[in-house]
């Protein structure tokens, strides 16, 4: 049976490897790296950078958000590999991005791979703020930027803005940091712009959710399982039923509750154990009466014994590709703004720390960085693949005794 979605793989690769034949008198070939310089875009820089005083403003903003996020990304890191030591943890978390050969998420000790044309939709969201905010930045603190491309390594693309390099160590530390700071910053703009988890407002839940979801009844609540002698097995309720009400409330699902999973909890909120809830499935009322479930030594909440999932009426396929790919667009642009700025040389965060060391000791400087890029990557890695080494570990020693 053909292969649709791996034939469009191979056509997109053809495709690509024509177009480079075709403009290879200005491509740089350097083995498995291919660079496409140019100077087209300059001048929209420097138009964009006359706002100087804006700039230096978002500049400082910039510099900040960056320090927050070093402090918060090495603490996390630092406290899960100490819950990982202690045994609290058993899973690793994260791992580099690829593109996968068919239309589905998979996940593994070390990677994760999102499908294809995912992979080809995200990259130019990622790529051009970050690497135009370094451009914007440079031209702001009066460095010349020489040229900007795309890159090419094996199948990873890449894009690039190249200021004077000279210029740029002579710069000041200020103005460094605010070079070096501005392309993770504009990936965590651009992320908030699809998303805000704060405010719970962006262009995925108040544009493109609206789109999808055009009417609430769309969305149901599907009762999955019924616990058997729980409170709602009690009460009556079956598996395979819809609920549409929970104490006279519609159960309508916005983009948050599809996300955090709170899609019933929110109804559930004041509720002790004990107290009596109605719910509306399959237009018949139930009279359920909240259980108890023992959180910990000090904490109850109350149970009701359903596990429920969302089924939507109409085209999933148009509702799972849209919702899957904004997700992975938001999740991967906030991730590879933390990752380039952790104090890591030669990610930017490194360069942060390359320019602060300098000013600190000009001596010291490339074992000061040297030391705290080992101690960070060390940290990153063991939060991978911590787990699966101690429990490797443990197999062997157990079976060695």
């Amino acid at each position: 049976m053909l292969n649709i979605y791996l034939l469009s793989i191979v056509v997109f690769f053809g495709i690509l490897a024509i177009l480079i034949y075709l403009d290879r008198k200005n491509i740089e070939f350097k083995y498995v790296l291919l660079m496409r310089r140019t100077k087209k875009g300059l001048k929209l820089l420097d138009r964009i950078a006359r706002f100087r005083k804006f700039w230096k403003i978002i500049g400082i903003i910039a510099i900040a958000v960056c320090f927050i996020l070093v402090a918060d990304s090495l603490f996390s890191l630092s406290l899960r590999s100490w819950q990982i030591i202690t045994g609290e943890v058993k899973e690793g978390f994260g791992g580099v991005v690829f593109p996968s050969p068919t239309p589905e998420t998979v996940v593994g000790t070390g990677y994760i791979l999102i499908p294809f044309w995912f992979w080809i939709i995200i990259i130019p969201t990622i790529l051009f703020p970050h690497e135009i905010a370094h451009g914007i930045m440079s031209r702001v603190e009066r460095i010349r930027v020489k040229s900007a491309g795309l890159l090419l390594l094996l199948i990873i693309p890449g894009a690039f803005v190249e200021p004077d390099e000279k210029k740029l160590k002579k710069a000041k530390l200020l103005s460094k940091l605010k070079i070096f700071a501005a392309g993770s910053f504009a990936n965590i703009a651009f992320a908030f712009f699809l998303f805000n988890p704060f405010l719970k407002a962006g262009i995925i839940p108040d544009v493109v959710w609206p789109a999808l979801v055009p009417n609430h009844a769309q969305l149901e609540v599907f009762v999955v399982n019924v616990t058997e002698n729980s409170p709602a097995d009690k009460a009556g309720l079956k598996n395979g039923t819809v609920i549409t009400e929970i104490n006279q409330m519609p159960t309508e699902i916005n983009y948050v509750d599809l996300i955090t999973g709170q899609y019933l909890s929110k109804h559930l909120k004041g509720v002790k154990p004990g107290d009596e809830i109605e719910v509306v499935a399959n237009n018949s009322r139930y009279i359920i009466t909240a259980g108890e479930i023992v959180v910990n030594e000090n904490q109850t909440r109350p149970y009701l014994g359903i596990v429920t999932t969302i089924k939507i009426r109409g085209n999933t396929q148009l509702f799972n590709f849209f919702m899957n790919l904004f997700f992975w667009m938001w999740l991967l642009n906030y991730a590879v703004a933390v990752f380039n700025i952790l104090p890591i040389y030669p990610l930017d965060g490194g360069l942060m720390l390359q320019a602060i060391a300098e000013r600190v000791s000009k001596k010291y400087n490339k074992e000061i960085v040297g030391a705290i890029t080992i101690v960070t990557i060390c940290l990153v890695l063991f939060t991978i693949f911590g787990p699966s080494i101690i429990a490797g570990l443990q197999s062997f020693l157990s079976q060695s005794s």
